[in-house]
């Protein structure tokens, strides 16, 4: 994971939640709504999926994103990751503040 301030952590977590929960408690992302896809202050970039497969963004989150300044074709929002398939790393850079 990539930080605002471009410094690189690596992150053991089961799961995107938990990931969103640590970030949060690290204060690397806002979380302003506790993650019910409605502020953006979780908005990443997906640089590396490898082989992982992540849940489709649904129309809600497609729709937050669509709002963004710096919306890219791999943004996503953390707190509506969702895994379908993760056997390696994958590597997430955090979002300009908007």
């Amino acid at each position: 994971m990539t930080d605002r301030s471009n410094e690189v952590e690596e992150y053991s977590v089961n799961n995107f939640s938990e990931l969103f929960t640590v970030l949060s408690d690290e204060m690397k992302i806002d979380a302003m709504c506790g993650g019910s896809c409605s502020c953006a202050t979780c908005h990443i970039y997906i640089e590396d999926l490898g082989q992982n497969t992540v849940v489709e963004a649904n129309q809600t989150e497609k729709e937050v994103l669509e709002g963004l300044l710096h919306m890219q074709s791999n943004s996503r929002l953390l707190c509506q990751l969702e895994h379908v398939n993760i056997n390696e790393n994958i590597a997430i850079r955090i979002a300009a503040s908007e």
